[in-house]
């Protein structure tokens, strides 16, 4: 954490290739995240939490083959998934939690079979939770809360929690007397209330 602001230097993105692990969380930077992130060919970790970056994620970022870690929580960033994420199947953290992500989550989710923890927690989706998050057999911790998504929690998911001693922590906003998601409290660790839609 150090009070960097402003836009990141296009030289960043051209002069040192073979970055794998960069970490500017907790700053002030701000603008779109720059597309030059996909020249990193070798990024195994990227970390850009806490900080002003507002936008669409270019599909650009999701190019490293080796990409295992991801933090953009408590930004501004918005839009849609790319495609292009599913496509990151190294990925073991995603935590895109605090913006204002939208749309479906999409049945791709399922092709992040490596994923430990998927935090989305605070952000707009909406529709329904897919069913293929049960493929993510690795899964330690879900959160979904406080965004727009309704139905059930599908039986896959609840199944995964079931029999896997590992995955402790499945939130939703399953709580209050007309919860946006139904969950058993057998199958969800934790209920929010969600927001008040």
């Amino acid at each position: 954490d150090n009070n960097f602001h402003g836009t990141l230097p296009s030289e960043m993105f051209t002069s040192s290739l073979g970055l794998a692990n960069i970490d500017i969380g907790g700053n002030a930077f701000e603008g779109t995240v720059p597309k030059g992130f996909g020249n990193l060919t070798n990024m195994k970790l990227l970390y850009i939490q806490n900080n002003k970056f507002v936008g669409t994620l270019p599909p650009e970022l999701f190019v490293s083959a080796s990409l295992s870690m991801l933090n953009f929580s408590h930004n501004d960033l918005n839009g849609t998934l790319p495609d292009e994420l599913y496509g990151a199947t190294s990925l073991r953290t995603l935590d895109l939690s605090s913006n204002e992500f939208s749309g479906a989550i999409s049945t791709k989710i399922g092709d992040l079979e490596d994923l430990t923890k998927l935090n989305l927690r605070s952000n707009k989706f909406v529709g329904a939770i897919p069913s293929t998050m049960g493929l993510l057999d690795e899964l330690i911790s879900l959160d979904v809360s406080f965004n727009l998504l309704s139905g059930n929690m599908p039986d896959e998911v609840c199944s995964l929690r079931g029999s896997s001693a590992l995955f402790t922590e499945l939130v939703a906003d399953c709580s209050g007397s007309s919860p946006q998601v139904t969950c058993t409290n057998t199958c969800c660790s934790t209920c929010e209330i969600g927001y008040d839609v």
